[in-house]
């Protein structure tokens, strides 16, 4: 008897906690609403790629970029969010013994207000980014003979981004979502370089055009369905750089204008990573070599923030 009264307890604390299981399964199925999913594709992509390219960098072995992100949440109704990503990127060279050398630490806290009601499929939303940016090198800005030291230079700058994204059809197919971001982004005198001065633009505009096109294809009843992740991605990047730069002047493309193209296509034996292939021209955004503009196209790996 005393045994029967034992299995019943384990049977009943079972079923409670496999009860409590589903309700908390289904409670996450339900808490991802349009906002919440914005903001994941408002998230940087993480990405490797196959050497440095074709153009103008020295050679590589891989840049990676590692940037995973916390989203964090009260509600599923909620029209605050926010997010924490501890962003690394970094270049192996192919030199003698593969160095590593120097990578860009971009630890970034994010703030986002939806402006528009909860439940609809059209998000409008205001973004506040908070970043720093250094190298984690503490040497002299430049070598005996004036140039750049990108060994063992300290650069460091921490900056705010406000910004609008915004959700918008634009290309005309049932199975694409568009996204558009403009944002300002402010590099306060706070532990910053004091070498970047007349050498770093500290007010920058960006803009982000992303589409997203989903696979399409039946179910058992035919009904039409759309992958979860995106089979092709396409995002164009523009930032104009304010402020002084080396003297040059407002309308000096060369200088003050980057750009930046990249199609991504997730093949069917992949789940979260996909082929990109990028074009980019503009200034160099890994720390010390921002001194200089670089115009690449390469191919790699990048895995999905967008789900």
């Amino acid at each position: 008897m005393k045994k029967l009264k034992t299995y019943l307890l384990i049977g009943f604390v079972w079923c409670l906690g496999m009860g409590n299981l589903r309700a908390q399964t289904e409670d996450l199925q339900v808490t991802e609403n349009s906002f919440f999913r914005t903001i994941r594709a408002n998230q940087t992509d993480s990405y490797i790629t196959f050497s440095q390219g074709i153009g103008n960098m020295e050679p590589l072995i891989f840049e990676a970029l590692i940037a995973p992100y916390f989203l964090l949440r009260t509600s599923r109704d909620a029209k605050w969010g926010a997010t924490i990503s501890p962003a690394i990127l970094i270049r192996m060279y192919a030199e003698e013994s593969f160095p590593v050398r120097t990578p860009s630490y971009m630890p970034e806290i994010s703030f986002y207000h939806q402006l528009n009601k909860t439940g609809e499929e059209t998000i409008k939303y205001l973004f506040l980014n908070l970043t720093h940016h250094s190298n984690g090198q503490d040497g002299d800005f430049f070598n005996e003979d004036g140039s750049f030291n990108t060994f063992s230079g300290d650069f460091s700058t921490n900056y705010l981004e406000l910004g609008l994204f915004l959700n918008r059809n634009v290309v005309p197919f049932a199975n694409t979502n568009e996204y558009f971001k403009t944002s300002l982004e402010y590099h306060f005198d706070v532990k910053r370089a004091d070498e970047l001065e007349g050498r770093y633009s500290f007010v920058r505009w960006h803009n982000n055009f992303r589409i997203f096109r989903f696979l399409e294809y039946s179910d058992a009843s035919q009904k039409l369905m759309f992958d979860k992740n995106p089979r092709v991605q396409t995002r164009l990047e523009t930032t104009w750089l304010f402020g002084d730069i080396n003297d040059a002047s407002f309308f000096d493309l060369k200088e003050r204008f980057n750009f930046s193209l990249t199609m991504a296509y997730r093949p069917k034996f992949l789940s979260d990573v996909s082929l990109f292939a990028n074009f980019y021209s503009g200034e160099d955004y890994y720390n010390m070599h921002f001194y200089r503009r670089i115009t690449i196209f390469r191919i790699g790996l990048q895995a999905y923030s967008f789900k």
